[in-house]
């Protein structure tokens, strides 16, 4: 990613991709650039670190950080440069603004003859975590560790992984045990060690999230990995004219129940935003992956009992008629019991468009005031999501559908309202499934007049203050402390909540950090309609 670099006194301005060395005019000479790379926690030169500099005219140079993360550019014709830096391991925090000594402009000359320009480029070091899995008995287990998604590694022999180089962040671990072989006879039950996360537990929503801090070295991560009931499920997937498809991809993933169990965050402002994280450490990622052999088949050998959702994906496929590439889809419901479930015949379907008719009303049949906008959410059974805004002329309109059961849900996103309910058709669909099928049915979205906080913050010029439901359950709205150490958060679902001030915006990201909270919180209910004061102090979140 192109990134500019700051002069070692100037100012620092993420909001700037690149980096501006205005070129002198009718300049004839060579300039110099001078800089260090360095770890940002520590302060110490990275060596080995990789620099660019690259101007319009195709011209680039690159130089290697000696042991001190001292690089040097000579010989450089004056004018504009982008600048990159890499490190394996490493991670660029913020996108900076060149800033010379006696200017605070972005664009500055590079004087022949004159002082060097210095540059100053600061990394996130990688992270280092450690670990061990073992069986039922302690003894230690072959197994392959995964590390959020994507990232994964081997145990040895005793047991032990280590992941090295890593991007902090928050994320899950994973343990699947690698078996030698899978024994299926008719009507017997199967008991095996089954994917296993930390702190040794197997549905994805009891996973507790591992928090990595740039350049930390974490290590006794134990997962003892705990045994199951399990089923095969297989089955083979066909193309539409019903023909084996080849290499799709299969995804197992559990089936998410209708209703909205999570915790979603809203922005506060002058259009709300919501966010689309939720407070569930296990994510959203399939529980297992295969490709089909050259007959269409597939399985998943050691599945546990429940609902689950199989969906499959084609290549990339040249579609003639409308003269584009398309994904082809495919899902189907199976319900893990008691036995191996039938074969299952998953069949492709061609995505289509949808155009809604959509009206938004107050409960009493009213027009809501002016300026109300809403974003329209549609998620699958799988976990796929995608938001959508009400097009002038009340058209929702929905491009790439594949044919299957879906939850709608709208936010408002500006007036002080929410969403009571949502019709589709005749049929009120609010916190249900529906099927969407080409077929477009009037959508309906009734609204009810929302609540406010208001409040002052006692102790600190800015923070965050997040208002959560008591249940944890829901919606949560945030906000950022205002002039004068105020706030306001409108557009409030009636309920009891719990308001906290925080000087960390993260903590929404992290449900273990802001349930710890909680006994700092002040609690707060809310009514359609009105208005309540809070008062707060800020609670720190550590590291």
């Amino acid at each position: 990613m192109p990134r500019r670099g700051v002069a070692q006194n100037g100012a620092m301005n993420p909001a700037v991709i690149f980096c501006a060395l205005a070129a002198l005019a009718a300049a004839q000479g060579t300039a110099t650039v001078d800089g260090v790379v360095v770890n940002r926690i520590t302060g110490a030169g990275i060596e080995g670190a990789t620099v660019w500099l690259w101007n319009g005219n195709s011209n680039s140079s690159k130089v290697v950080t000696n042991e001190a993360g001292i690089f040097h550019f000579s010989g450089l014709t004056p004018g504009d440069y982008l600048s990159r830096v890499e490190k394996s391991g490493y991670s660029d925090p913020t996108q900076e603004v060149l800033v010379l000594p006696g200017d605070s402009g972005p664009r500055h000359p590079i004087v022949v003859g004159g002082e060097p320009v210095r540059l100053r480029f600061e990394l996130i070091p990688p992270a280092v975590l450690r670990g061990r899995v073992v069986d039922a008995d302690g003894n230690p287990a072959r197994s392959v560790v995964e590390w959020g998604s994507g990232r994964t590694t081997s145990t040895n022999a005793e047991g032990v992984f280590v992941f090295e180089n890593i991007l902090p962040g928050s994320f899950t671990l994973l343990a699947r045990p690698q078996l030698s072989g899978h024994q299926f006879r008719q009507d017997e039950i199967r008991t095996e060690p089954v994917p296993t996360y930390y702190p040794s537990v197997v549905e994805k929503g009891l996973a507790e999230a591992i928090t990595l801090r740039p350049g930390a070295e974490l290590s006794g991560y134990e997962i003892r990995l705990q045994s199951a009931e399990v089923h095969r499920v297989h089955g083979i997937v066909l193309d539409p004219d019903g023909k084996p498809a080849v290499k799709a991809t299969v995804a197992l993933q559990p089936r998410i129940p209708a209703g909205d169990t999570s915790l979603t965050f809203h922005l506060a402002g002058s259009e709300r935003l919501t966010l689309s994280i939720r407070n569930s450490p296990g994510g959203g990622g399939p529980e297992e992956q295969v490709v089909t052999a050259g007959d269409g088949r597939f399985e998943f050998p050691s599945v546990r009992p429940g609902e689950w959702m199989i969906q499959t994906r084609s290549d990339w496929i040249r579609d003639d008629i409308q003269h584009r590439n398309i994904l082809r889809m495919g899902s189907a419901s199976v319900r893990v019991d008691r036995e191996d479930p039938d074969e299952l015949k998953i069949q492709f379907a061609t995505p289509f468009s949808l155009s809604l008719p959509t009206s938004i009303v107050m409960s009493d049949g009213s027009a809501p005031g002016p300026g109300v906008s809403l974003n329209v959410s549609v998620f699958a059974e799988t976990g796929g999501g995608r938001i959508a805004k009400i097009e002038p002329g009340g058209l929702l309109q929905l491009n790439e559908v594949t044919p299957g059961s879906y939850q709608i849900r709208a936010d408002v996103a500006a007036g002080n309202y929410y969403t009571d309910s949502i019709w589709l058709g005749s049929t009120n669909v609010t916190g249900q499934s529906v099927d969407l099928t080409p077929v477009p049915l009037p959508l309906k979205i009734v609204l009810k007049p929302a609540g406010t906080v208001v409040g002052t913050i006692e102790d600190a010029d800015a923070s965050t203050i997040v208002l959560f439901p008591r249940s944890f359950t829901g919606s949560g709205y945030v906000a950022q402390s205002g002039v004068g150490k105020t706030f306001e958060i409108t557009g409030v679902r009636p309920g009891e909540y719990y308001a906290v001030d925080t000087d960390r915006m993260d903590v929404i990201a992290d449900g273990v950090r802001l349930r710890a909270l909680m006994p700092r919180a002040t609690s707060v209910r809310v009514e359609a309609g009105s208005s309540v004061s809070v008062q707060l102090k800020v609670a720190h979140v550590p590291e």
